[in-house]
């Protein structure tokens, strides 16, 4: 009656390409897979750079590997190749310094840097790198990870060691996901890389007494509800006894995003489900597609997919077809 959604997965290698052309086969991949920036490098071998995208549902992935050089998106770049989205770049291997509204930040490894694309930036390494990159919507910063567009760019520097818990919970949840993007690793991995991003970020704009170690209760809640969405019976009590703790506690932690755990739980299927309005052949009924994600009733279904996209199913189905 369904299928699981598959993540877009493309690579790309300079590997085989040769050194004099490595730049311009770089910059274009990167148009197309990524963003349009200008690429260079100082080093005498030349450019030599790996990446790994993959597309979720609601999320962008890359991983970017290489030795040093210097990417630039210029004004006559950003009218080029316009692009609607905030960067978060954890930086798990290197050093080096980002530029964008006439400041300069250094970066070391550890570090995350979430930036406008939508700006005029530069970003240069200056040894042998690796980053993490998760691209979301620009329209979507608030909501997902809780900062205003005027606190950009925003470096994220571990504080403590809890907040240094939560940098490397935030790299083996996306290395997971980009290594062996499996059913289940990319089903959790959106929610799970936004409640941490929002953390992390909150402890930079709000102090370090910010962070709640209950955060881990949250991540975990929200991974089980990831990979039982389908299970129409999925209750808050049945998460609570898996975390293990009451459902009174994990709802005072989802109030903190301003939501319930049963409306997550509604607000994750809705989101799932309209995946699949846009995505699955009109073979596939609405009523099918409500029904795999859990809604037993049409109505509550049209309620929920209006709510939070503003459009009833059908109406979703003919933007499909128009597009």
């Amino acid at each position: 009656m369904y299928r699981d959604w598959s993540p877009v997965v493309t690579r790309a290698s300079t590997e085989k390409i040769r050194v004099e052309d490595r730049l311009a086969y770089w910059d274009e991949y990167n148009a197309t897979a990524l963003i349009g920036l200008r690429t260079s490098s100082l080093s005498e071998a030349g450019l030599s750079a790996r990446q790994t995208n993959i597309a979720l549902r609601d999320l962008y992935l890359a991983e970017i590997e290489g030795n040093d050089h210097v990417i630039e998106r210029n004004p006559t770049l950003v009218r080029r190749f316009p692009k609607e989205s905030v960067f978060a770049c954890h930086l798990a291997k290197g050093n080096g310094y980002f530029v964008q509204k006439g400041s300069t930040l250094t970066v070391r490894a550890g570090d995350t840097i979430i930036y406008d694309t939508r700006l005029p930036f530069t970003y240069g390494f200056v040894s042998d790198m690796r980053q993490l990159l998760v691209e979301i919507p620009a329209s979507k910063l608030m909501e997902n990870w809780g900062i205003d567009g005027a606190s950009l760019p925003l470096k994220i520097e571990p504080c403590s060691a809890f907040a240094t818990s939560l940098s490397v919970e935030l790299r083996r949840g996306l290395v997971e996901c980009l290594r062996s993007p499996n059913s289940e690793s990319v089903a959790h991995v959106p929610a799970h890389t936004h409640t941490v991003i929002k953390a992390l970020a909150s402890s930079v704009l709000h102090g370090a007494a910010s962070l709640d170690t209950s955060i881990y209760h949250v991540l975990a809640a929200k991974q089980y509800v990831a990979t039982h969405l389908r299970n129409a019976d999925l209750t808050p009590a049945e998460i609570a006894e898996h975390v293990g703790v009451s459902v009174r506690h994990l709802n005072r932690l989802f109030a903190l995003e301003a939501t319930s755990l049963a409306e997550y739980i509604w607000m994750q299927r809705a989101i799932c489900a309209y995946g699949d309005l846009r995505a699955l052949p009109d073979n596939v009924t609405i009523g099918e597609i409500a029904f795999s994600w859990g809604f037993s009733s049409h109505a509550h279904f049209t309620r929920t997919i209006v709510s939070r996209h503003g459009a009833t199913p059908s109406a979703i189905r003919q933007q499909k077809r128009m597009t």
